[in-house]
């Protein structure tokens, strides 16, 4: 099965305080087909944002990227690694609706804002598990 070609990266450093921050990260379609954002979201605990309806994009071409940026809760103390972090976007690529999961390690900065790496991204067809 193909799915879509996406990358996932923090987009510079997060600005904000202790349990506020901004955070942005840069998507990338990386494949040869448009596809359409409609939406995202940081679902873990200790790195959490609510979901952002993103229907009103417009499609992101092949090699375009487009920055999104979040509110983002995060109040780990300098040095704090936190696991299994995830930005989850719902797209839509060739008709069909698919889940993108970036998997994160997200380090507390000495100053408590939050960097995000990313370690994995795996894509699913909505309604796989049917």
């Amino acid at each position: 099965m193909t799915a879509p070609a996406i990358s996932v990266l923090q987009a510079g450093r997060a600005s904000g305080e202790p349990g506020a921050w901004r955070v942005a990260f840069d998507v990338l379609n990386s494949g040869d087909e448009p596809l359409e954002l409609l939406e995202a979201w940081l679902p873990h605990g200790r790195f959490r944002a609510d979901a952002v309806p993103l229907a009103d994009h417009p499609p992101l071409g092949a090699g375009a990227s487009v920055p999104l940026a979040f509110n983002v809760g995060f109040d780990e103390p300098p040095g704090e690694l936190v696991e299994n972090a995830f930005v989850i976007l719902r797209v839509r690529w060739r008709d069909e609706e698919w889940r993108v999961l970036t998997r994160l390690a997200v380090t507390s900065h000495a100053d408590g804002s939050p960097l995000a790496a990313t370690e994995l991204i795996t894509f699913h067809p909505v309604g796989f598990s049917r």
